[in-house]
């Protein structure tokens, strides 16, 4: 019997879970030394805080090794790695030994995850699902899958985080009913509107997802926001060496107050360096400041647009906001007293859920890897490039939209391909996947990097790099030809293309020559979508 893992990578925390055939569920998984049991849940789940802290002579600290040894504000630790390496930062962490790029650290912390619990079981095949963003790209879902090959798993999946969320909740769910999952964490906010079906003959349950969408909103933004309020309010005063000695010290105090506001109305931000130059600071903050530090980020009307964005992809399958039997919050940050209130504001109390916040992605990704079954839908638009000699620029025709199901029944897109020039004997097919500018960039206009120096600060995003991140290039290491016998003419069109989906997201091209009326190419996969 095969051992079905998943292993919920989070911006603040890890959780691991695995599929008891027995008792047809998933468990949550611990690492002793690693793992700590987290308060805020019933169960006191055991999670993995996503630290990593490198020593000299390659000496490495994971999880809760880190705060058990007083590393968490070293130089030399690094976190958020999972945020940084899905909006593809290009910042490299000074760290001993020489710098690393967010990628390569988080395959340091998930590698030492995989080996510390893989050979452990004494099983030769293994299966493992990783849950993605909902709105994750291609980079990241490549990066994961390569990583776990390296590590010696031989069959990988991903699941976006809220069809995971969805499988674990339908658990205790009326075949049927139609749902909201709300899952606000350490780095994403995703919103997914979902019905669960019988499957007929199947055992198990189906779960269909009617709409979807997601920002880039959660607790590390906030701890964030609550860093440069406390940067502005005390340490513009501050000589150089005070600020930099206290910024990492400053930022998990700010990371601490966030937390123990969930809890009660005021608390401390309390921070000093332990050096021998000793730097303190210690100030008051209240639930109420930071309730207003939320509604002046815009927290509120993001949340809103979100959850009517996902309520839109319901809207096209012909199921209104009335339907929904009730909204399920998943993620730390479903904790907070505000984002609480504003969700059964708008739904009603009694029909806002909150349960296990932590652990239903996992359990849900372990769901997936025992075949629990899904019907899901495509996140982006894909489209195909061309150059344009009217306009003499690059032009975009669209193949495949955001929302359309798969796999398709039919084509989902035909067209012509020209020669460009005479004796052309190789027409590519670039694919790119687009995406879509925040609505509310605000958040992402500034990100906390790390200096040489060992202390953090946070650093403006040029507009124009922002804007170079939504077309992406999928298949520039891997370009797909159809060739041309006998070479086209210039402006022949040589080619007819049809388009269509798989039942693993895979785009699938088929070409009819209409020079000599032969297909030369037939569903052939080009790339994976998302």
């Amino acid at each position: 019997m095969p051992l079905r893992v998943s292993i919920d990578f989070g911006t603040s925390n890890t959780v691991i879970a695995c599929w008891d055939e027995g008792q047809g569920s998933a468990r949550v998984r611990e690492i002793p030394g690693w793992s700590r049991p987290c308060n805020a849940e019933p169960r006191n789940t055991p999670v993995i805080p996503s630290l990593i802290h490198y020593g000299g002579e390659e000496a490495r600290w994971i999880g809760q090794q880190v705060h058990d040894r007083g590393l968490l504000d070293s130089p030399s630790t690094v976190r958020w790695m999972k945020h940084y390496i899905s909006t593809r930062s290009p910042v490299r962490v000074p760290l001993p030994g020489g710098s690393r790029s967010y990628r390569e650290v988080g395959a340091d912390f998930l590698q030492a995850i995989l080996s510390s619990i893989l050979p452990a079981q004494g099983c030769e095949e293994i299966e493992a699902v990783f849950p993605v963003p909902v709105e994750s790209f291609e980079h990241y879902q490549d990066w994961i899958i390569s990583l776990a090959g390296s590590a010696g798993i031989g069959r990988v999946r991903v699941v976006d985080e809220a069809t995971a969320a969805a499988v674990a909740s339908g658990f205790t769910l009326i075949p049927g009913e139609v749902f909201m999952l709300f899952d606000m964490g350490g780095g994403t906010l995703d919103v997914s509107v979902v019905r669960l079906e019988d499957k007929g003959d199947s055992p198990g349950r189906r779960c269909r997802v009617l709409g979807k969408a997601g920002d880039d909103i959660g607790g590390m933004r906030m701890d964030q926001w609550i860093f440069g309020e406390v940067w502005e309010r005390c340490m513009s005063t501050c000589d150089e060496r005070s600020r930099k000695a206290l910024s990492r010290p400053l930022l998990s105090a700010c990371e601490r107050a966030k937390e123990a506001l969930s809890l009660g109305e005021e608390t401390e931000i309390s921070a000093c360096t332990g050096t021998h130059d000793r730097c303190e600071l210690s100030i008051p903050y209240t639930r109420t400041e930071f309730e207003r530090l939320m509604e002046e980020k815009g927290v509120f009307p993001r949340l809103n647009a979100v959850i009517q964005r996902a309520l839109q992809g319901a809207y096209s399958r012909g199921f209104a906001e009335d339907d929904l039997a009730g909204v399920v919050m998943v993620g730390g940050c479903s904790q907070i007293p505000a984002i609480k209130k504003a969700l059964e504001y708008r739904f009603g109390r009694q029909n806002v859920r909150h349960a296990h916040p932590l652990e239903t992605v996992a359990r849900g990704a372990a769901a997936c890897a025992a075949e629990i079954d899904l019907d899901d839908h495509v996140q982006h638009d894909y489209a195909l490039r061309f150059w344009n000699p009217r306009s003499a620029e690059h032009e975009y025709r669209i193949l495949v939209r955001q929302g359309d199901p798969y796999p398709s029944i039919r084509p989902v897109a035909r067209l012509l391909v020209r020669a460009t020039y005479d004796g052309q004997s190789q027409l590519g097919v670039p694919i790119f996947e687009m995406g879509k500018a925040r609505s509310n960039a605000r958040s992402s206009q500034r990100e906390l990097v790390s200096e040489p120096g060992g202390g953090v600060r946070l650093m403006d995003i040029p507009d124009d790099e922002q804007a170079g991140t939504h077309a992406f290039w999928m298949n520039e290491n891997a370009p797909f030809f159809i060739t041309a016998n006998p070479p086209a003419a210039r402006d022949e069109s040589r080619f007819e293309l049809s388009f269509s989906l798989d039942g693993n997201k895979r785009l699938l091209v088929t070409a009819r020559d209409n020079r000599t009326g032969q297909v030369v190419v037939k569903d052939q996969p080009v790339v994976r979508l998302v």
